[in-house]
């Protein structure tokens, strides 16, 4: 890959996500990738005490925050609504671990199974009453066409599931070219190809057509992919933890950019401090990348975040609302820029 760091541009050769692996081995296409400037500024603290895990947006600008082992909270400028199993049918002792809006402000969270909040009650889906492998969710995306797909798994268990409001379709290493169970994170690009990354596997699924890239494929030195996510170029970023690799003497983790045959790092990342396999990655609309924990890569540079910023709480989740305002939820409630 070619990259020309600029002001206010850098320049990318890279392969279109949308076309097919035919179509990567003959065209590379040269992209200008635009990046604003980006500034903090004052920030607003609301929900202490709450250890956020998971932010979402539906259509009329709601958030839907979910705060781990301590329930689902609706917030707006006017209310702020809690629902717990002690005011409401949300399943006593749920652990929160994502948070997604369909298209029709349907509420899915991902934890111990997986939740449907249609505004008035909840509905858990599981094992039991579903196709579903496993009882662990923790990671959901939804297509265009309001497909929830979503991570049913555990070490050396479950899978990749998809539910189109019918029925639920499990895939696992046992029906499908899934190369392990566990996945770490689910992005959807702009043609509705669903991206996984699956511990030392980046995968592409594509109308029941799969695509495994390992390590030798990426050229990068991996052992935990994390978040993965798109621009509005339709680039896939990613996160290369090496949190596992030597307990004593981490390696930094690194953001690397993927054209559809292999990897480029980007940066290097030396203050991860998630779980390993748990770091998300947030591009906001000026493309600009966040990634939690951490700090942003603008500019062709990689600025940390001053922890004290956020009352030395560290950073588990980082959203744009509507209104292009950041939100990062900590473990100490959440911070919003003003």
């Amino acid at each position: 890959m070619k990259k020309v760091v600029c002001i206010l541009y850098i320049v990318v050769s890279f392969c279109s996500c949308s076309k097919t692996s035919e179509d990567h081995s003959n065209e590379i296409e040269e992209f200008e990738w635009i990046t604003g400037n980006f500034e903090l500024g004052s920030l607003q603290k609301i929900l202490d005490g709450y250890v956020v895990r998971a932010i979402a947006f539906d259509s009329k600008g709601n958030a839907w925050i979910g705060a781990f082992n301590q329930g689902l909270i609706l917030y707006n400028e006017e209310e702020t609504l809690v629902y717990n199993s002690d005011n409401s049918t949300l399943p006593k002792e749920f652990v929160i671990e994502d948070v997604v809006v369909d298209h029709y402000d349907n509420v899915w969270i991902g934890g111990n199974g997986l939740l449907k909040f249609d505004g008035k009650e909840f509905t858990l889906y599981n094992s039991k009453n579903t196709a579903m492998p496993e009882d662990v969710v923790r990671s959901i995306a939804i297509d265009s066409k309001n497909n929830i797909w979503f991570a049913s798994c555990r070490f050396r268990q479950g899978g990749l599931v998809k539910y189109d409001g019918n029925e639920w379709t499990a895939y696992t290493p046992d029906n499908s070219a899934l190369p392990e169970n566990l996945i770490n994170s689910i992005a959807i690009d702009q043609s509705d190809n669903v991206w996984l990354t699956v511990d030392n596997y980046l995968v592409k699924v594509s109308n029941n057509k799969w695509e495994v890239f390992d390590k030798k494929d990426l050229g990068l030195t991996n052992y935990i992919f994390s978040g993965i996510q798109f621009n509005s170029k339709n680039q896939l970023l990613g996160i290369n933890d090496h949190s596992f690799n030597n307990l004593y003497a981490q390696p930094p983790a690194e953001l690397y950019f993927f054209n559809g045959k292999t990897a480029t790092v980007l940066s290097y990342i030396d203050n991860v401090t998630t779980i390993p396999g748990t770091t998300k990655i947030t591009i906001d609309h000026n493309n600009n990348i966040f990634v939690s924990g951490c700090g942003v890569w603008i500019g062709g540079q990689w600025k940390p975040f001053d922890s004290s910023e956020f009352g030395g709480s560290g950073i588990w989740v980082i959203k744009e609302d509507l209104h292009h305002r950041l939100w990062f939820g900590t473990n100490n409630g959440i911070y919003i820029q003003k």
